[in-house]
């Protein structure tokens, strides 16, 4: 049953290199989408490691 009066907010924090989060993001929007919610998603940067040179 979809809910029409307001949408659960989901914060999501996450560092775009790191693949642990998009394998989360991908199991929470799969769950989302099965149980029919009505959503909304705030992304929000995260850099694990801010001291990480730019070659790597």
């Amino acid at each position: 049953m979809t809910d029409t009066k307001s949408p659960l907010h989901i914060d999501i924090v996450s560092d775009v290199i790191c693949p642990w989060c998009i394998i989360g993001y991908r199991q929470l929007a799969a769950v989302l989408e099965a149980r029919d919610v009505n959503y909304e998603i705030h992304w929000h940067p995260f850099e694990l490691n801010p001291n990480m040179p730019p070659e790597g």
